[in-house]
């Protein structure tokens, strides 16, 4: 049997090489991990028998000596379901081990409730989604991750917001799903997820990375020194429930001047609706002044189609939102910023280009001038695509 902490960082080196590269060869995680190409073979033969990894052939590279075998997963050998719960929309699809979605379907007719029954609503959606699919597909499915918002703690798959009820605090959600679908299921919080599927996809050489999820609410994921930073509870990231205004609006987490009271999708809407009922025009005045509801999307849309105060509000969030992030640089020093959510969808010159002016702006110039402000590349449905990756994390981890 292998000592337990070289098997970890064997297997550690392997399973970061496959995320990013997709393959490994035993000199090269030897060489990663400063160990003999002897010990690392016997550990990766050890993930061969396991049904880890399989040789895929010899390397094409040239190299001294013989040339090494390849190894890696095959991305059709293990598929994950990837379920994103959001307040308002339920996303369900597959996704191969490469990260690429497969199949998706979004119900937006969902909205979540804190509630016995919105929690079946979600374990039945999911079951039929898995009904549905062929037989050799359903065979494959290795397990299931659920992205879900507010606080949860992944290492333990609790949440201490959404579906956390009386007679559950002895098990938690994941093992309360897990025994449902009869499937292994990983939960974790939504900023979370998309942090580590944009680093482990798209960013991986940079290691110190502030990942900022700007939708309806507002939250920070953090990769720090290549690792995900979780906090003691698994909680951090509340970067929208810092007191940084003295506004005297109540944010929805009961205290007031928060954050996300003034750069958050919530307050670009409080602010369109306050100022077309004092009179200004906008494309959604006549949806304000029926009383229908204002979302993300109509907000989103209005923008692009060029609506002056859409296009102001949006702008001036954006602005502000890049002069917090200037302090977030000056106290972390990292390698870049990923913005992620949904107003990334509108053109940089509202969005992205903003948040970049106002960090050189406010920020200290030593620290900022070579951060790049960039925008996730998960692209559509990153809310599976993130659940599912984290799915893949959890089944493939030491």
């Amino acid at each position: 049997m292998f000592a337990n902490n070289t098997f970890n960082v064997v297997e550690r080196a392997v399973l970061d090489e496959l995320m990013t590269s997709g393959q490994v060869t035993i000199p090269g995680i030897a060489e990663s991990v400063n160990l003999s190409t002897t010990t690392v073979a016997k550990h990766i033969a050890r993930m061969v028998e396991e049904k880890k990894l399989e040789e895929l052939g010899e390397e094409s590279a040239p190299r001294k000596g013989r040339r090494a075998i390849v190894y890696g997963v095959r991305s059709d050998m293990h598929y994950f379901i990837g379920v994103d719960i959001k307040n308002a929309g339920l996303d369900v699809g597959i996704v191969d081990f490469a990260g690429k979605l497969i199949d998706a379907r979004c119900y937006s007719d969902f909205r979540f409730e804190n509630t016995h029954e919105n929690l079946d609503e979600v374990c039945n959606r999911i079951s039929r989604y898995f009904e549905d699919l062929g037989q050799e597909m359903k065979e494959k499915i290795s397990a299931i991750g659920l992205s879900l918002g507010g606080r949860v703690d992944s290492r333990t798959g609790t949440s201490a917001t959404k579906y956390n009820f009386e007679e559950m605090q002895k098990s938690s959600l994941a093992s309360i799903l897990t025994e449902y679908f009869s499937l292994p299921v990983f939960v974790e919080n939504d900023t979370k997820a998309l942090t580590y599927a944009d680093y482990i996809t798209y960013n991986n050489t940079r290691k110190n990375i502030l990942f900022v999820n700007f939708s309806w609410g507002i939250a920070l994921g953090m990769i720090i020194n290549g690792e995900l930073y979780y906090g003691r509870q698994g909680y951090s990231g509340e970067l929208g429930h810092i007191h940084y205004y003295d506004n005297n609006i109540v944010c929805h987490c009961g205290k007031k001047g928060c954050m996300e009271t003034e750069v958050s999708g919530l307050a670009i809407q409080r602010k369109l609706i306050e100022r077309i009922k004092m009179g200004e025009a906008s494309l959604l005045s006549a949806k304000v002044r029926s009383g229908e509801q204002i979302t993300e999307d109509d907000i989103l849309y209005a923008t692009e189609q060029e609506d002056p105060l859409c296009i102001e509000l949006v702008s001036e969030t954006s602005r502000e939102l890049g002069k917090q992030l200037a302090g977030m640089i000056n106290l972390f020093n990292p390698d870049c910023i990923v913005l992620g959510g949904k107003f990334t969808k509108v053109s940089p010159a509202y969005f992205q280009q903003q948040v970049e002016v106002a960090i050189k702006q406010n920020s200290l110039r030593l620290l900022s001038y070579d951060v790049p402000v960039l925008v996730t590349q998960l692209g559509p449905n990153y809310g599976i695509i993130a659940a599912g990756i984290c799915a893949r994390k959890g089944i493939f981890t030491y």
